[in-house]
């Protein structure tokens, strides 16, 4: 055979054997890497697919007294993206921005990210999860484009919308506390987040994590609120109505227990939804811890009570000064020109809110004892509930009082207090003279360890400021439109002039309207605290606070079963039909039964003129019909015995106080 035959055999003897060289080194390299293993490999892969994963407990619910939760979790899905397996950034950027109404430039510059990691919305609605499905971008089956996954997260839910919102407060989007019961317990509710190992595929969506570590996620534990969820809605829904009616442009309505010291309902308005987040902040905070006022009048039961304490008598008489007199040069009068009051005694004193009196007894009674006094109320501190942003008020040190700031602070000027200290200071009269720290939180560790009650008034002393402030709902007193049928009302009303912040001086044209009030002889025992920041038109409390009070307890009653005294008939005297009686109904006269019997609300004029509709009479009595009609300054004109017949003006009319209302009777 010719050399040059064997060439190529040998060519190609050399190149196979190359070749299976290689085969085996290649072989037996995987073998190495796959058996023996190769520790750089390793770390490399390492770090590629393992990775370490933050997983987040469930959010604890918040309930109210009686389990009704408040606050909830709904599992949703976020929108993430891996900007490193983005092939066609341009066109998904235009699909996503239109899809999820996000700004293009935002999206964009997600999607150009160096990082393996970025979220694109998270908390997708429906809606939105509908437009990536028409825009391509989501198929039926769930499957997204490639860099794109989902994410299932716990999103917080209000199921009851505006419902003692400042209470409960709101959530971030990682579902940490920002506000309210959601920030104050936010330890609690929020759980313990634990970090576990797992691996990610190549779009980097976790694949596979430690099930036996994750075991150890502990979620977040319930809070009870001592809240009764239907009587809060009762009780915001009285305080939006006063609102519409008054023209006030915020207000505060709470109940306690004035025995445990448990809230029942914490109302504030303007209120927001926080299942949105696009409140404003002035609707978000819970005005009965956070805002300061001048308490006004309101503060002249806690001065009698520190005057019984101190030895006076409710029979103890107190020269008015017929309408002013001077301190330090400066004149104190009363509320209105025309009251003149000479000798009154104490529980008078109470009943008309006598300006002058109160500050001549706050000046007999001494700026120690009185500041003192005042202090052991819990004014000037905070009260124990514990809520977050919660101020304590200021009461000028005692070294720092003159005689017009005693003066001053005897009918409820230069004292800056919080409703909640306010409601807490008339809860001691309320239950026979201890001092409760209120608790807005249930079968807890901070319930417990809660302050016991402390007496800081005698029997007796509660008694005496009892029976002045009774005075205050019946004829004569400031506080007649408070009252309620088959109770016995004690309470207090308050109109006090707030400071101008442009001026640092007493405003003119806003006041604020409270009343603070609680049933006497009752089985429960409450206490309840209502106010009205700047009412339009007739501004005070005993227009516009007092009203809101009655239906808050009529509320109050229902909901508690609080009976009512047995009702005495009222005496009809026979008449001949031809000549009308002239009966002027006040409203001291004129109970209703309930809160449905009532005239209704049409309008009100910039001047404070209220308009009602007139409702049906027709076959009511006497009595009935005056019932309707309580605490409005109605005259009637009756003719006949027996039920009502006909009525002028009719059903339907729109009418105002002052009007005369006909009633023709016949027997049945």
């Amino acid at each position: 055979m010719s050399t040059n035959a064997k060439t190529p055999k040998r060519s190609l003897l050399i190149l196979s054997s190359i070749c299976l060289l290689l085969g085996a080194a290649v072989i037996s390299r995987a073998v190495w890497v796959q058996i023996v293993g190769d520790a750089r490999l390793a770390r490399m892969a390492k770090r590629q697919f393992d990775s370490k994963y933050l997983l987040r407990p469930r959010r604890g619910v918040i309930a109210d007294r009686n389990s009704e939760p408040l606050a909830v979790n709904l599992e949703v899905k976020s929108l993430a993206v891996n900007p490193q397996k983005i092939t066609n950034a341009k066109t998904l950027t235009r699909l996503l921005a239109r899809a999820l109404d996000l700004p293009a430039a935002k999206i964009a510059e997600k999607l150009a990210s160096k990082r393996e990691f970025a979220w694109l919305k998270r908390h997708l609605s429906e809606h939105e999860l509908n437009r990536l499905t028409k825009a391509g971008v989501l198929d039926s089956s769930g499957d997204l484009i490639q860099g794109l996954w989902m994410v299932r997260e716990n999103k917080r839910v209000y199921p009851h919308g505006e419902l003692a919102a400042q209470i409960l407060g709101d959530v971030d989007l990682d579902s940490e506390g920002l506000e309210g019961v959601e920030l104050w317990q936010n330890q609690k509710l929020r759980g313990s987040n634990i970090s576990v190992s797992g691996t990610k595929d190549a779009l980097g969506r976790p694949t596979f994590l430690d099930t036996e570590a994750a075991k150890n996620l502990k979620d977040g534990d319930k809070i009870d609120l001592t809240l009764d969820s239907t009587l809060q809605f009762s009780v915001e829904q009285s305080l939006r109505q006063s609102i519409a009616r008054t023209g006030s442009r915020a207000g505060t309505v709470m109940v306690m227990d004035s025995m445990s010291g448990e809230m029942l309902a914490i109302a504030n308005y303007p209120g927001f939804d926080p299942n949105r987040k696009d409140s404003l902040v002035t609707s978000r905070r819970n005005r009965a811890v956070t805002d300061g006022y001048e308490p006004g009048s309101t503060v002249k039961p806690l001065l009698l009570a520190i005057a019984f304490q101190n030895g006076s008598k409710l029979t103890d008489q107190i020269y008015a000064e017929e309408g002013s007199f001077s301190v330090q040069g400066k004149k104190i009068s009363e509320a209105e020109a025309h009251e003149k009051f000479g000798w009154i005694t104490l529980k008078k004193l109470i009943q008309v809110s006598s300006n002058v009196g109160a500050a001549k007894l706050a000046l007999k009674l001494g700026a120690d004892k009185f500041y003192n006094g005042l202090v052991a109320f819990g004014l000037g501190g905070r009260s124990g509930l514990g809520f977050p942003g919660e101020i304590q008020g200021r009461i000028q040190p005692k070294k720092k009082w003159t005689p017009l700031t005693t003066a001053n602070i005897g009918f409820g000027q230069g004292i800056l207090v919080t409703p909640i200290q306010m409601l807490r200071a008339y809860a001691a009269l309320s239950n026979g003279g201890f001092l409760v720290e209120p608790s807005l939180l249930r079968n807890s560790q901070e319930a417990e360890q809660k302050n016991p009650p402390k007496r800081i008034l005698s029997t007796k002393t509660v008694q005496g400021v009892t029976e002045a402030l009774l005075t205050v709902t019946t004829m004569g007193g400031t506080g007649v439109k408070a009252s309620v049928d088959g109770y016995d009302i004690a309470g207090k009303t308050g109109t006090a002039q707030m400071v101008d912040p442009s001026s640092g001086k007493y405003s003119r044209s806003h006041y604020n309207a409270s009343f603070i009030g609680y049933p006497v002889g009752t089985s429960e025992k409450v206490v309840i605290f209502v106010s009205l920041d700047s009412p339009r038109g007739v501004y005070y409390a005993s227009e516009t606070a007092a009203p809101l009070f009655r239906e808050v307890f009529q509320a109050v009653a229902t909901r508690l079963s609080m009976p009512a005294k047995q009702l005495p008939e009222l005496t009809q005297q026979k008449t001949d039909e031809t000549e009308p009686v002239t009966d002027r109904i006040r409203w001291s006269l004129a109970k209703s039964l309930n809160s449905s019997s009532q005239l209704q609300w049409e309008s009100s004029t910039k001047e404070g003129k209220s308009y009602w509709k007139m409702p049906l009479l027709k076959g009511l009595s006497v009595r009935e019909a005056f019932l309707l009609f309580r605490g409005h300054n109605f005259s009637f004109q009756v003719q006949g015995q027996g039920l009502v017949r006909t009525q002028i003006p009719e059903p339907g009319t729109k009418v105002s106080e002052g009007q005369t209302v006909r009633l023709q009777l016949s027997s049945p």
